[in-house]
């Protein structure tokens, strides 16, 4: 099912409670506990405090609130010396999954990007998450080769 009807826009404060499920299954996804307590915590904190832009796809057809969205931390490149997005989060309800909705959300954040004055938007997926790396190789982005990526976990 391809969504014809579908609407991409910004979110804010208003959008936490009904976005806040959705970011608890995508947390989910990457093998964390249910939570939504904490997911819709921390959306609301990133929208009030406005460190974070998140986009919600939202149809006409599906009546159950946001069926996708993408959440985007801004940076600064020191060796650009200039402004960059992390994409760092991007995830479809599964009922509509392979309907280019996740496609729609990247399109819709590379022309926030641009508008914006972001000259690199930056992101990760799972080694084993094909389906995204597919999107994200043929939307353009390409797998960095010249520097390692490393993280230091100071809480779990």
């Amino acid at each position: 099912m391809r969504y014809n009807d579908l609407t991409i826009r910004q979110a804010d404060g208003r959008d936490v409670e009904p976005l806040a499920p959705l970011f608890d299954a995508y947390r989910q996804f990457y093998g964390k506990a249910p939570d939504l307590a904490l997911a819709e915590r921390f959306l609301s904190e990133r929208t009030r405090n406005g460190d974070s832009v998140i986009l919600v796809a939202e149809s006409a057809s599906a009546d159950n609130g946001p069926i996708g969205f993408v959440q985007i931390y801004p940076m600064f490149s020191s060796l650009q010396c200039n402004r960059a997005w992390v994409l760092n989060d991007l995830f479809v309800a599964k009922i509509a999954r392979r309907s280019g909705v996740a496609e729609a959300l990247m399109l819709a954040a590379t022309e926030l990007a641009k508008r914006s004055g972001v000259t690199t938007i930056s992101l990760s997926t799972a080694h084993d998450n094909a389906a995204a790396q597919a999107l994200y190789t043929k939307l353009g982005y390409v797998l960095d080769e010249e520097f390692r990526t490393y993280a230091l976990t100071l809480l779990s």
